[in-house]
């Protein structure tokens, strides 16, 4: 029953000025132009995923069970990241029995943590609804994300290149190794 009770996601929203903002800050981090790293604000980057979330296609096939990401926000904090998402589960139907669709909501706390080959995010706890989750069980509450993950290269790639990153209350500098990964 927490898990079905769905938890206010977490995050400033941004507007369409702060798509732009993001979205300038990234293809200079892309380009290697302009300072060696950006500073992003917390709606910049909920507005800038409310962008990328309008352009995500979510197939639905009758009878198999879907996810529908319809919300994500980020909340920065000076240690950690806190990813929230709202989607919509199911409906699936069991022979004359129709269940769902259910509204859940998840969350998860990320920490990243320099390694040899980089930054590696690390889950430190998750929930599911109000249903909380302890650090190696949240990985769950993570597959509402998956299919904006999947359609995110560009993102994908800056993240897997960071080699500074400083987080603050609601903001974060981050900068990119050399953009030699970059395909012309």
């Amino acid at each position: 029953a927490l898990a079905l009770w769905p938890m206010p996601l977490e995050g400033h929203k941004g507007t369409e000025a702060d798509v732009q903002q993001a979205r300038r800050k990234i293809l200079l981090l892309e380009k290697g132009q302009g300072p060696a790293s950006q500073l992003f604000a917390e709606r910049e980057i909920n507005a800038y995923l409310d962008f990328l979330l309008r352009n995500v296609h979510f197939p639905r096939t009758p009878g198999v069970w879907t996810v529908v990401l319809q919300g994500v926000e980020v909340a920065i904090r000076p240690n950690a990241i806190k990813i929230s998402t709202a989607s919509v589960w199911g409906p699936v139907t069991v022979g004359a029995l129709k269940l769902g669709p259910w509204s859940l909501t998840s969350q998860i706390t990320v920490v990243p943590e320099r390694g040899p080959r980089g930054f590696q995010w690390t889950i430190k706890s998750g929930w599911i609804g109000h249903l909380p989750l302890p650090g190696p069980v949240s990985a769950p509450a993570t597959v509402a994300l998956r299919p904006l993950l999947g359609a995110s290269f560009r993102e994908r790639a800056l993240l897997t290149n960071v080699k500074h990153l400083e987080l603050e209350e609601g903001q974060f500098a981050v900068a990119v190794k050399n953009r030699a990964w970059q395909s012309p």
